[in-house]
C-alpha cells in the first residue's frame, strides 16, 4: 500500500482525533481520505463501535467517537417517512466515524479495532445462534450538542425529547437487506431505514450507524413506538427479526 506524503492530511487526521478540526478542514480531509488508500484504511479498521461491551454502557473513549459521528449528522436528517418523504443528508461513506491519529495514535488505536466476541443472548438470531452469529440494532438518544444522552438495546426502550435526534446501528454477521420501521399509533408506517422501499442491502459489520438520523420533532414521537428491524437475505427470506421501543421523555 502507498504511504501518504500528505502533512496536511496527518495533521488534520491528528486535530481531528483530537477533537480540534474545524469543518472546512474536515471538508478537505474527506475529498482526501475518498482518494487516498492509506487514510481510507485507518477509517475502516476503525469505523466501527463495539457492540458486545463487557458493561452496559459504552466506555467514554469509545463513547466519544461515537458522539462526534452522530454529532455531524444532526441539524439535516428528517423525521420517519411519511410521503413524500423528506430531504435528508448523507455523509462520508461507510467507513466515516471520527476516528484516528497518526503515526504513535494510530497504532495504539489499532489495539481496540471492534473484534466480534462470544455474543450477549439480545443478541442473538432466532433459534438461539452463538458465537458470531449475532443479528441486533440499537438505538442512541443524541442531543443538539452531539453528547449521546441514552442508548437502548434489542428489547430495550430509548427514551429522547423533543430537540434530540434518534440514531441506529445494526449488527449483522453477513451481508444482508435490511428494513427498520414502526407504526404510529394513528396506525401510519413510519420508515426509519430505507427512506424509501422495502430493504436495502447492508453490509456485514458490528454495530455500524445507518446513513440517517431522525430528529425528535413535531408528533411522530408522541408516544411509545415499537421500531422493527428486520433482516433478510437476497431471496426475501427472513434470517433475523428484532425490536426495541421508542418513548418521548
Amino acid at each position: 500500500m502507498t504511504r501518504c506524503a500528505d502533512r496536511q492530511a496527518k495533521q488534520a487526521l491528528e486535530a481531528l482525533f483530537r477533537g480540534e478540526l474545524d469543518g472546512e478542514g474536515f471538508t478537505r480531509l474527506r475529498a482526501h481520505a475518498e482518494g487516498c488508500e492509506e487514510c481510507r484504511e485507518a477509517y475502516d479498521k476503525l469505523g466501527r463501535v463495539e457492540s458486545v461491551l463487557e458493561k452496559r454502557a459504552l466506555p467514554a473513549s469509545r463513547e466519544a467517537l461515537l458522539e462526534k459521528e452522530l454529532f455531524a449528522r444532526l441539524g439535516a436528517a428528517a423525521k420517519p417517512a411519511r410521503a413524500p418523504v423528506p430531504e435528508r443528508k448523507r455523509f462520508f461513506p461507510t467507513f466515516f466515524i471520527p476516528v484516528v491519529g497518526f503515526a504513535a495514535a494510530v497504532v495504539a488505536l489499532m489495539l481496540v479495532v471492534p473484534r466480534l466476541r462470544t455474543q450477549e443472548p439480545e443478541w442473538q438470531s432466532r433459534g438461539g445462534g452463538t458465537g458470531t452469529e449475532a443479528w441486533g440494532l440499537r438505538a442512541f438518544c443524541v442531543g443538539s450538542d452531539g453528547q449521546v444522552r441514552a442508548e437502548a438495546r434489542p428489547g430495550g426502550t430509548l427514551v429522547c425529547g423533543e430537540g434530540n435526534a434518534v440514531q441506529f446501528s445494526y449488527t449483522a454477521p453477513e451481508d444482508v437487506r435490511l428494513s427498520v420501521e414502526a407504526t404510529s399509533p394513528e396506525g401510519e408506517p413510519l420508515r426509519f431505514f430505507p427512506p424509501e422501499g422495502s430493504a436495502q442491502e447492508v453490509t456485514a459489520g458490528v454495530d455500524t450507524l445507518l446513513p440517517f438520523s431522525t430528529p425528535v420533532q413535531g408528533s411522530w414521537l408522541s408516544g411509545p413506538l415499537e421500531v422493527r428491524a428486520t433482516f433478510t437475505d437476497s431471496q426475501g427470506h427472513t434470517l433475523s427479526r428484532t425490536q426495541l421501543t421508542l418513548s418521548p421523555k
